[in-house]
């Protein structure tokens, strides 16, 4: 047919058509497009009864069990939700001494490591799969030949603070005598433990009591990020952040570091320094202390250059410090002995031993020795090891040193791994024997002295592994279980020296398993006196050539040191400062930008001793020029398909080739002190989540002040300094909606909020909410139903070398006037009579008016079905909560879940709600205390309270939502 043809045929059709036939198709197409929103798929739901009925199980109804966080050596303690026989949540435990009942993103998301169905699913030898009857016997056979040969048998570590597992590895060395435990720890705190070993005699890190100190003043250390203890720390920190109006009060926070991290955005003072001016800095203020305090101790300090820090701000600095002295506290997070001297000098000037910093009940978290572990490789490359085994160590990771370990690994004849998931030292072994997930096994920590925690199992083993303890007990000749070995060293070194409780150890245990922590005060350690000569014994380090830019890696709030990289939850968390996800990124100040000539995304090559990587540029107002920053726990390889950041769904593509989805690993440049960049002709776009850093309007260039500050000279004095607000609207469109029972509220005390995103994967883990993927976060289609807005001052047309950062914590509003709810043509989103803006997911058509008039942008939609084709991983979902499909509008909606829940246990005890009955995930988890929820209505509740706050305000009220 040819196109006249064509054209005529078409053209009498057309003809054919009148106002009714046209009508007709359009009101079909219309039905189409309506039905083309819903899914006719019924959802899969299979009834399996219990065959025997657990006793005290009741279906439907959740039960807690106690445990201890294995996510890193901080070992914060646990609440774990068990949903008919599936752990699926995560909270604190409030009885643990330290963490108090908050926990961070990492620990929240490893509910999810659980349920990674690329786990090792059973022992190996070889790479193919045996027994452990078969494993058992070539691993005594592997062990005898090692000590026949006259070798050295070595158990490679990081920090273990678990008491049963020290004395399954003291039983393991009586077997085999010539076994040494070595220890080491990629965050390592070497420095620290070395410089008190030579001031205070004893290789310890020190229990730091934030909670007691009113002046802090930090160097490089990002004690409410990832620094040692950072929920403990906040915990502390936030303790004296909180302001009473009747008696406004606070601590005062210094921070001097060479990028911008969660610690020191939430500074007092702010001074942006180099790596290599930190000690020159520490010393200056350190001679200054002595010479003021005049007792002639500065002669034992060394000498140090010049500071580059302005002569007010030292000045104010160090009088601040004196004025506390007793009660202020220098920490450092610098892994250099030297510099760990000066600081523990300028505490002890301070007075601060015995008060804010405690030595008699230290910690025990990180106990690695960069120094053996040294000597460990030379003994390898020598050919004196004759057999290793790797318990919860990866050096072919994220060791420095490793390609020298790996050639030494592939001579030695007898290698075991006990990892419970991919990795890369477990691949170069011989034998696998994977260890159980800590949420499937029993065990123990001790944290800190005088501080003892459980944990048991909450599931039974998903795939054929076998917990550590049994594994070296059972090669030493000993046959007992884990639940043996524990209960054992807890009755015969822990009941023993309690002070006062049970009188029978069944009581003692069934106590200690209910609580989670049992706490010994009289575990402590003599005093001992400072010891001034090794300080005197320091020389200035001779100043560093800088070519190029001084390199600082840093481990980040979402992977820390890499170990949970194969976790989406953590993988697409926004990192709190830069606000990017999936990958790593090179940080770098404006100034070195321009210098540079490079914009953000700009692929640059980082160099140094003949390695080099190449990632995208970040562009990061706040630090000192000639620096670069890049994090840590990025670029594995073979360890998941997460970890290598492959789509999450098969019709997701990658959209721009990359030679590194997964980002860069930098461990290799962990000793590295400088390197070159240089800008590469290639763009790599950041997956970040916020695209206005500043509080300033893009089209007007006007302020917005959407996060209202104030200081604390006008809380103390309102009427001398009173502060400008902007007013609600004086005219509504709308009729007040009555409560007469519930009004439920949220209040955010931001001068508490630090940013650490813990709320986030909390809101995430509750509501399960999806996992999108790099290419998704790049179109702005991230789902999380609470974001954590971080905004500098300054302006885009003119950012400031260092500005001051304000974070928002932005969620639902549930709007008394909501915009949302006027706009639906369905009627999907609605007002409740207790203050809920809800959201019915089967009425959802998906036209997205409502996001389009949410002044908040907190509504998520999803465009696809995102990944829940994971069938193990499904087992994490929460079944109080519909998994939402494709077209329909999801967010916050205040956890109505946990509502009905605490609404349905007080109903049968037989009262009312009272407050602190509904906590939302957000509110539960967070580690500074910062949000509080509850029913406004109740004049007696803590948000009733708050609600009358002198600081109280509402974001973007101005525009009639309430």
């Amino acid at each position: 047919m040819s196109h006249d043809e064509r054209k005529a045929g078409v053209q009498d059709r057309i003809d054919m058509l009148n106002r009714r036939t046209f009508l007709q198709i359009l009101g079909g197409s219309f039905a189409a497009l309506s039905l083309a929103g819903c899914d006719f798929r019924p959802p899969r739901e299979e009834i399996v009864p219990f065959l025997e009925q657990p006793e005290g199980v009741t279906p439907g109804l959740s039960l807690w069990y106690a445990s201890t966080c294995a996510a890193c050596p901080a070992s914060c303690g646990l609440l774990v939700k068990n949903r008919d026989g599936r752990p699926i949540k995560l909270e604190g435990n409030p009885l643990h001494p330290l963490s108090l009942g908050g926990l961070c993103a990492r620990g929240q998301a490893s509910v999810l490591d659980l349920y990674d169905s690329e786990r090792f699913q059973g022992p190996r030898i070889g790479g193919k799969d045996v027994t452990w009857e078969e494993i058992d016997r070539e691993v005594r056979k592997g062990l005898d030949g090692v000590k026949e040969r006259g070798k050295k048998l070595v158990i490679l570590s990081t920090t273990i603070t678990s008491p049963t597992l020290l004395s399954a590895i003291e039983t393991f060395k009586g077997a085999y005598p010539n076994t040494e435990h070595v220890t080491y720890d990629p965050l390592s705190a070497h420095g620290i433990l070395e410089a008190h070993a030579r001031t205070h005699g004893r290789r310890v890190v020190p229990w730091y009591r934030f909670e007691k100190a009113r002046v802090i003043v930090a160097f490089d250390a990002d004690f409410l990020g990832t620094w040692l203890s950072p929920v403990e720390f906040t915990k502390g920190w936030a303790k004296n952040r909180k302001i009473d109006p009747r008696h406004p009060t606070l601590s005062w926070h210094a921070q001097f570091e060479p990028r911008m991290s969660v610690t020191g955005a939430n500074a007092d003072l702010r001074v942006p320094l180099r790596p290599s001016e930190i000690f020159d800095t520490l010393v200056t203020i350190a001679r200054r202390i002595a010479e003021k305090l005049g007792r002639g101790e500065e002669r034992w300090l060394p000498q140090g250059g010049k500071s580059p820090v302005e002569e007010e701000i030292l000045e104010k600095t160090v009088d601040r410090l004196i004025e506390a002295r007793g009660r202020s506290l220098v920490v450092c997070g610098v892994n250099d002995v030297d510099t760990q001297l000066v600081v523990n000098a300028i505490n002890h000037l301070l007075d601060n031993y015995g008060e804010t910093i405690d030595l008699r009940q230290p910690s025990l978290q990180y106990q690695g020795n960069d120094e053996r572990m040294r000597a460990l490789i030379e003994e390898m490359a020598r050919g004196e090891v004759g057999g290793m085994l790797f318990l919860d160590a990866n050096p072919l990771y994220d060791h420095p040193e490793r390609e020298a370990i790996a050639g030494a690994l592939a001579q030695i004849p007898f290698t075991l791994s006990f990892a419970g998931r991919r990795e890369e030292t477990a691949g170069a072994c011989t034998f696998l024997a994977p260890d159980d997930h800590p949420l499937e096994r029993w065990g123990d920590a001790h944290p800190h002295f005088g501080v003892y925690t459980l944990l048991q199992p909450t599931i039974a083993p998903l795939y054929d592994t076998r917990s550590a303890i049994t594994s070296l007990l059972a090669w030493s000749g000993v046959e007992a279980t884990a639940y043996d070995a524990l209960r054992r060293v807890w009755r015969e070194k822990l009941f023993v020296r309690q002070e006062a409780g049970a009188s029978d150890f069944e009581t003692f245990w069934t106590n200690a398993v209910r609580d989670g922590v049992f706490l010994l005060e009289s575990e402590r350690l003599p005093l001992s006196p400072f010891e001034f000569r090794p300080v005197a014994r320091i020389r200035r380090p001779k100043p560093p050539t800088v070519e190029g830019f001084e390199l600082v890696v840093f481990a980040g709030v979402a992977l820390g040191d890499g170990r949970q990289a194969n976790n989406p939850w953590l993988q697409e968390l926004p990192d709190p400062i830069a606000r990017t996800t999936w990958g790593n990124h090179a940080a770098i100040s404006p100034a070195s930008a321009r210098r540079l000539g490079v914009v953000e995304g700009r692929v640059v090559r980082l160099a140094s001793g003949g390695k080099g990587v190449e990632l995208p540029v970040r562009i990061e107002p706040g630090m000192p020029e000639g620096v670069v920053a890049v994090a840590l726990g990025y670029g594995r390889k073979g360890v998941g398909r997460i970890a290598a950041n492959l789509p999450v769904k098969k019709f997701l593509p990658i959209e721009v080739e990359e030679p590194n989805p997964g980002g860069v690993d930098l461990y290799p440049f962990l000793a590295a002190h400088t390197v070159t960049l240089t800008p590469l002709d290639r763009i790599e776009p950041l997956a970040k989540t916020q695209g206005y850093d500043y509080q300033v309007e893009p089209m007007t260039g006007k302020k917005r002040e959407i996060v209202r500050e104030t200081t604390l000279s006008r809380l103390e004095h309102p009427e001398a300094a009173p502060h400008e607000t902007q007013h609600e609207a004086e005219a509504d469109l709308w009729p007040e909606h009555a409560y007469p029972g519930h009004k439920w509220g949220m209040a955010i005390d931001l001068n508490a909020c630090t940013g650490c995103a813990a709320c986030v994967v909390s809101c995430q883990a509750e509501n399960n909410v999806p996992v999108v993927g790099k290419v998704e976060v790049r179109k702005n289609r991230a789902m999380h139903w609470i974001r954590i807005d971080r905004y500098y001052s300054g302006s885009e047309e003119a950012p400031e070398e260092n500005p001051h950062v304000a974070f928002l914590p932005m969620l639902c509003q549930h709007c008394d006037h909501a915009p949302c709810e006027t706009v639906c043509p369905v009627l999907a989103t609605l007002h409740s009579s207790e203050g809920l803006n809800m959201q019915v997911y089967n009425r959802c058509v998906g036209t997205r008016y409502c996001a389009n008039n949410c002044p908040y942008k907190v509504r998520r939609f999803n465009w696809f079905d995102y990944a829940h084709d994971d069938l193990v991983q499904n087992l994490v979902l929460n079944p109080d909560i519909t998994v939402r499909s494709r077209g329909v509008m999801e967010k916050c909606s205040f956890c109505i879940q946990r509502i009905a829940e605490a609404k349905r246990n007080a109903r049968g005890e037989g009262r009312d709600l009272i407050d602190g009955d509904v906590k939302t995930a957000c509110m539960e988890s967070c580690p500074s205390d910062a949000i509080v929820f509850g029913d406004v209505n109740n004049p007696n509740s803590r948000i009733a309270r708050l609600m009358k706050d002198p600081r109280r305000y509402g974001v973007l009220t101005e525009i009639g939502t309430k």
